[in-house]
Order: C-alpha cells, then structure tokens, then sequence
C-alpha cells in the first residue's frame, strides 16, 4: 500500500481519531473492515441537514429514505470515497447503491484488486 497522500490526509482532518486509525489500517494492510468506520463516517459527514443530530446508523441504514441524500449529497459523498481511497464509482454502481451495506459493499468491491494478498 501507498502511504496516504496529503490531500486524503486533510480531507480526514475534521474526522474522529476512531475514524483516522481506521483509514491508517486500511493503509497499512488492506483491512476492509477498517474501511466500514471511514464509509459511515462518511456517510454521516455528508449528509443533507447536518444541522440536526444524526440519527443512529446501521448497516440496513438507506441513504434516501433514512438519511435524506439527494441526487447533489450522493454526488459529493461519492467524490470524497473516489479520492480518499483513490477509485472509481461508476453511475452504474451507484445506482445499486441504497443502504451503507451497500455502499461498503461497494467500496470494498472496488479496493478488492489494490488489496494486498494474504500472508
């Protein structure tokens, strides 16, 4: 793995330490349950209406119906994912997206082949 480039570390800044540790794991080793705390940290930072607590979170969490995201909110969370973890995030995928599963899942999926291999 790479070490994490200036900007990705940045645009962590604002993030909980909980949150930084995570990233760093999945840095050092691939850990693609250190990348579910980043997603949800994620998910929670961009979503429509910050201004109020954000509810409680869990896998089954829907980002429309739950969280509020709209077509401009999903664009900006995508983009943050895409160069945080240095991938793409076609519309394709996108649109199999509904819960936070389903967005680690996709995450994942597409940080399987930069993952490296088991020891």
């Amino acid at each position: 793995m790479q070490p994490p480039s200036s900007s990705s570390k940045s645009a962590l800044a604002r993030f909980p330490a909980d949150v930084l540790a995570a990233y760093e794991r999945y840095r050092a080793n691939g850990d693609p349950e250190a990348v579910q705390a980043v997603v949800i940290a994620a998910v929670l930072d961009y979503r429509p209406g910050r201004s109020s607590p954000p509810p409680p979170v869990t896998a089954t969490t829907r980002l429309i119906e739950d969280l509020a995201y709209d077509s401009v909110s999903i664009a900006e969370l995508v983009f943050f994912l895409e160069d945080l973890f240095d991938l793409t995030i076609s519309n394709q995928d996108i649109m199999q997206v509904r819960s936070i599963a389903d967005l680690r899942a996709c995450v994942v999926r597409k940080l399987a082949p930069k993952s490296p291999p088991a020891a």
